[in-house]
């Protein structure tokens, strides 16, 4: 194998790899942390001419913890699942167990739906630091405040 030809299978190899995983605090609440492991990324589908954005499943894996700052190795992290998200400054939505989605308001963070932007955000935007406002983050990317909704099926999405 000549020079060339061996770099040129060295990087699509590295093409074909998956992702490594990112892990990431999630979030703190009342002395509990939620740590995340994100890895697998792929895109599943693609949104429609209305309602643009790409359909994305990760894989996670949540530990807790009493700090922000606990070292990676010291976390104990769950089994993993698949979460679904769709990718759009339209219409953004996570995927609900059994099946339909929730829209995501992501111009307007509340406490309650902190963690899940944050989830949406790193498995969306991978690369992408929260920094310290997460609101303002999703905003410089192109989100407003957007109806919070549930729609049956990823068709009903994207109509």
């Amino acid at each position: 194998m000549n020079p060339k030809s061996f770099f040129l299978a060295l990087a699509l190899a590295a093409l074909a790899s998956p992702v490594a995983a990112e892990t990431y605090l999630g979030r703190c609440k009342m002395g509990e942390c939620l740590h995340y492991d994100q890895s697998g990324r792929r895109v599943e589908g693609q949104g429609s001419a209305r309602v643009p954005g790409q359909l994305v499943r990760v894989t996670l894996r949540e530990a807790v913890s009493d700090r922000p700052d606990t070292p990676k190795r010291r976390l104990k992290f769950e089994a993993p699942s698949e979460v679904r998200f769709f990718c759009s400054t339209a219409r953004p939505a996570f995927g609900l167990k059994g099946g339909g989605y929730q829209g995501l308001n992501l111009g307007q963070i509340s406490g309650a739906t902190e963690l899940v932007a944050n989830m949406y955000l790193r498995a969306c935007h991978p690369g992408v630091d929260p920094g310290r406002n997460i609101e303002a983050t999703l905003r410089g990317l192109g989100y407003r405040p957007t109806p919070n909704g549930i729609f049956a099926s990823f068709e009903a999405l994207i109509r």
